[in-house]
């Protein structure tokens, strides 16, 4: 008995759930389905569409070749000292701004003021004993005259030859030795043989030496930069000609891009360039093409275009990654659309017009192009409406709603 009323049970329970069931499907099946289309195709002409437009220009179609590269100076050099010594005082720092001429670093010249102060005392000690020598020699006035203007022509002709290319630098060599010699003994250079002699020569030497190295205690700017890579104290030895900072020249710059070796012949020196640093938003900084590579490299196949960049703002530091744009044809007078607005539908090209707030259909004929805009050879004309946004639901006259032209 217990068995029969549990199977009872049972099928009263899946009868009522069956009924529960139909009650809820039933219910869905009359509620308006959220994934059904927003487009009521068989009613298009109830449906209005938000659209923007664009319109149909005429002007110069800018055609341009992309590419990328990294900022680096226009001059860079590692700054060196011509002479060791010790950091007395420094006048700059990391990043700073200098001009040709600025005073960047002065080294201790105690040691070299030193040396002029001994040049100068064997300088007077020479010009004494060669007025001693002067004065007592027996043939100061004895000077062939006549054969000294005669060896020295014989010498400016030698030096004549020796330019021309007809005698050899051997030949050259020997013969002004021997007629430096003749010279020599007309007494023609009496002077300089009591100069040396006397010592004089060697403490102007030794003088200008000496005044040499406290002009070289003082290291100044060569050009217009920006310091870097700087990390000097004072009292710090340095020694001579090693690297101690790097100067860079920031007011114009320079990105070598590689172009590819069918499109470089494009390229032409002086063509603009519009310049896209990532790192400083969506600013566009003018340059021009100032070198082009004689070569194309096998590796990359590639030939290297070099970009002036003017700095004015000094905003763009070396480093930098940058994108460049090349204009390499100015089409001049032509029909243009925005890229946006053109469509392919079953192979032909075509766009949408605004005309009485209706969207119209147009096949078009399309020619050039370039990142943003594309040449239109028919179809369209100067001053029409295109839809360059909300065009991909429209069909031929469909009512269409203006929303923000361009």
């Amino acid at each position: 008995m217990n068995k029969s009323k549990n199977i009872f049970a049972v099928i009263f329970f899946l009868i009522l759930l069956g009924l529960v069931l139909i009650f809820f499907v039933g219910k869905n099946n009359n509620a308006p389905s959220e994934n059904k289309a927003a487009v009521e195709y068989g009613n298009l002409n109830k449906i209005v569409f938000d659209v923007k437009t664009a319109e149909v220009l005429r002007g110069d179609l800018i055609k341009r070749i992309s590419a990328d590269g990294i900022v680096k100076a226009n001059k860079e050099i590692d700054v060196v000292s011509k002479i060791g010594g010790i950091i007395e005082k420094i006048y700059i720092d990391e990043g700073k701004y200098v001009k040709k001429g600025d005073l960047l670093l002065k080294l201790n010249d105690d040691e070299y003021r030193i040396e002029l102060k001994e040049a100068q005392n064997k300088l007077t000690a020479a010009e004494v004993e060669l007025a001693f020598v002067k004065k007592f020699s027996s043939n100061k006035n004895n000077v062939d005259v006549k054969k000294a203007k005669l060896i020295n022509e014989k010498l400016n002709a030698l030096d004549k030859e020796f330019s021309a290319g007809r005698i050899s630098k051997k030949e050259y060599e020997l013969e002004k030795s021997d007629l430096e010699i003749q010279l020599f003994l007309t007494g023609a250079k009496r002077e300089e043989v009591l100069k040396n002699n006397s010592g004089y020569n060697n403490a102007i030497n030794s003088i200008a030496r000496a005044k040499l190295n406290i002009k070289n205690t003082e290291l100044r700017a060569p050009f217009n930069g920006v310091v870097g890579d700087f990390n000097l104290s004072v009292g710090e030895l340095i020694p001579s000609w090693k690297k101690l900072f790097k100067l860079f020249q920031t007011d114009s710059l320079k990105i070598d891009v590689g172009i590819l070796e069918d499109e470089i012949d494009k390229v032409r020196l002086g063509s603009s360039a519009l310049v896209k640093i990532g790192a400083l938003g969506n600013n566009v900084f003018k340059g021009k093409v100032i070198s082009i590579s004689p070569f194309i490299n096998t590796e990359t196949k590639t030939g290297k275009v070099t970009i002036l960049l003017f700095n004015k703002n000094k905003r763009i530091k070396p480093g930098m990654f940058a994108n460049v744009n090349i204009q390499v044809a100015k089409l001049k007078n032509r029909i243009l659309i925005p890229k946006q607005a053109l469509l392919v539908r079953n192979n032909r090209t075509l766009v949408f017009t605004v005309e009485d707030s209706l969207a119209k259909w147009k096949y078009v004929k399309t020619g050039e192009e370039n990142d943003k805009f594309i040449e239109i050879i028919s179809g369209v004309k100067p001053g029409e409406d295109v839809v360059v946004s909300g065009q991909f639901n429209l069909a031929h006259d469909s009512k269409v709603r203006v929303i923000n032209k361009k």
